[in-house]
């Protein structure tokens, strides 16, 4: 415990108001003993300030910085700060003009124990909800049209030492988006929607809130393990970056970019898309707005840069960072089977997810100290967000590749825990069979029931043994949450946003269905979201998560999305209180 004395009185003149008094961490939070994290609070709408005293367990708090962010506000701080195991209250009395005010927020620290998992892969799938996770069953294992049993399972779905269902929500929200989610994982706190690893504060600066450590800067911190970031996604979004970064907005691209090399993590290996953020602003499509140029700097520091898969299976080194497009990693369709040039461009040589896997953990696995590595399959959720479900269910596939080469390390290491699950989900449902042979856009050609029969996904297969999209007995799949657009119940080669401006502006802006999809054969439907909708929207339904090997026994029933934080720590023995 960081033992600290003080007591904080204060002196400010105006007139008479209610204040409002906000403490952060917040009333309900969790941590691991000596897991570290800005104390915050906030007196908000003071007039004639006349004293105030944070005290922690009874004991006054030192070391708290005071700022006067506007004139009806006082705000103090304190970084870095930590509780042991047990139970804690934070208590401030404040007065001012109106009188005397007392805030209260009690907080939980959990205990070190000892761990079975010297590594750790955790695969999130964005947008990897229930339902998506069956519907590539489906289609990877077909039933058998002779007794209607399944002729396989996914990877992630066999052989498993433990499974879980997992519940979200966000600090000021039921529903969620991948930054606050990811952030839940990666530090066991409900985290603000756009926010990465940081509590509220009153400020305008993005990138000045209240901190709380990742897992990965706890490893950092307290052990010698290494980390490793992954994604098919461009690097600094929100699943990758809440990793290694801290940050309001999950839109500070530049500001997590820097993170990743100058922030606490410092990954081993980071293997991700999107090289715009880490480019300087005088190469052709960087997003940054100085010079610096990671990619240089980061060999500066020891790094390795690969840039295509030829060089990643080539590379063998300690420290390891790829950037495999100026932008995400297009979906395994496109890249495996469509190809098509309109989409590829220059990029013609990516690796797919089981790739960047391996050879993450090779590299991480030159350390004999264990490592941390996350994997994000971010395209799922790319591909669900426009109604894309073909290019979003492959992707699954993809993933489900790399989840089955994990699992066969964790087999030939037994100190190793695989992890297997979401962010958050969407509301895609198979809920009939479509005779592709009638077109696109058949009512009269979805069967549902018995007319359903059996689709014939596998019949044709790609190089990579996975089957393709285009086959005479498909499954007709849907969202429940959508704006208005045109339904095809196919996919296509060429991807189409499913829905394009009405070119009006101010209160009559919106979006109608893209007229190129309807062109197609198509049934149009009737959104449900706001006329502002372009696409469908991250749901509140529950995830899964699938456990293999060391500690998997830490994860099972209905855990509350933060709960993966924790029982990480303790699959892995992690001692936050460790110097």
């Amino acid at each position: 415990m960081r033992k600290t004395l003080l007591t904080a009185a204060l002196l400010l003149s105006g007139v008479a108001a209610a204040a409002d008094l906000k403490v952060y961490p917040y009333d309900g939070a969790k941590f691991l003993a000596g897991q570290q994290f800005d104390l915050r609070v906030e007196a908000e709408n003071v007039t004639d300030f006349k004293d105030a005293t944070v005290t922690l367990d009874g004991r006054a708090v030192d070391g708290l910085t005071r700022t006067t962010t506007k004139p009806t506000s006082v705000e103090w701080t304190l970084r870095g700060l930590s509780v042991p195991a047990g139970t804690h209250e934070l208590k401030v009395n404040f007065t001012d003009a109106s009188g005397p005010k007392t805030a209260v927020a009690r907080w939980y620290a959990v205990p070190a124990t000892a761990g079975k998992a010297k590594k750790v892969i955790l695969f999130i799938g964005d947008g990897l909800g229930w339902n998506t996770v069956n519907a590539a069953q489906m289609v990877a294992h077909p039933f058998n049209p002779a007794n209607g049993n399944p002729t396989g399972k996914l990877a992630m779905m066999s052989d498993l030492s433990s499974m879980a269902s997992v519940t979200t929500s966000s600090f000021d929200s039921a529903l969620a988006d991948s930054a606050n989610t990811a952030s839940s994982i990666a530090t066991g706190q409900k985290i603000m929607v756009n926010a990465l690893n940081v509590y509220p504060d009153n400020t305008a600066d993005t990138l000045d809130n209240p901190r709380v450590e990742t897992i990965t800067e706890v490893l950092r911190r307290t052990t010698r393990a290494g980390v490793g970031i992954v994604s098919s996604a461009f690097g600094v979004d929100a699943t990758p970056a809440a990793f290694a970064a801290h940050t309001r907005r999950r839109g500070d691209y530049q500001a997590i970019a820097d993170q990743f090399f100058q922030g606490s993590v410092k990954p081993d290996v980071l293997l991700v898309g999107g090289s715009r953020d880490f480019i300087p602003s005088t190469a052709p499509g960087s997003r940054r707005k100085d010079s610096t140029d990671w990619i240089a700097d980061s060999q500066k520091l020891g790094y390795t840069f690969v840039s295509s898969a030829t060089e990643l299976n080539a590379a063998n080194t300690g420290k390891l960072f790829g950037l495999f497009n100026i932008d995400n990693i297009p979906s395994y369709l496109d890249r495996a089977q469509y190809k098509g040039a309109e989409t590829l461009k220059d990029f013609t040589d990516m690796p797919y997810l089981w790739d960047q896997t391996r050879k993450a953990v090779e590299t991480l696995d030159k350390n004999p100290d264990g490592f941390f590595l996350m994997v994000e399959a971010g395209m799922i959720d790319k591909y669900e967000h426009p109604l894309d479900w073909q290019r979003a269910v492959w992707d699954v596939l993809e993933l489900d590749r790399a989840v089955e080469w994990a699992k066969d390390y964790a087999k030939k290491n037994p100190d190793t825990l695989v992890l297997v699950t979401a962010d958050h989900a969407h509301s895609l449902s198979v809920y009939g069979g479509y005779d592709a042979a009638q077109g696109p856009g058949k009512r009269e050609a979805v069967g549902v029931y018995e007319a359903a029969g059996f689709p014939t996904y596998g019949d044709k297969r790609d190089a990579n043994g996975l089957p393709l999209p285009e086959t005479a007995r498909t499954y007709a799949v849907g969202f429940a949450a959508v704006p208005d657009y045109c339904e095809t119940y196919l996919g296509r080669r060429v991807f189409l946003d499913p829905t394009v401006s009405n070119g009006k502006t101010g209160a009559e802006a919106g979006y109608v269905p893209n007229p190129k999809i309807c062109e197609e054969g198509s049934v149009q439907r009737t959104g449900n979201l706001p006329p502002s909708s372009n696409q469908g929207v991250h749901t509140a339904d529950p995830l899964p998560l699938f456990a293999f090997g060391a500690g998997a026994e830490n994860f099972f029933g209905m855990m509350d999305q933060t709960d993966i934080f924790f029982s990480i720590a303790r699959a892995m023995g992690v001692d936050a209180s460790k110097k």
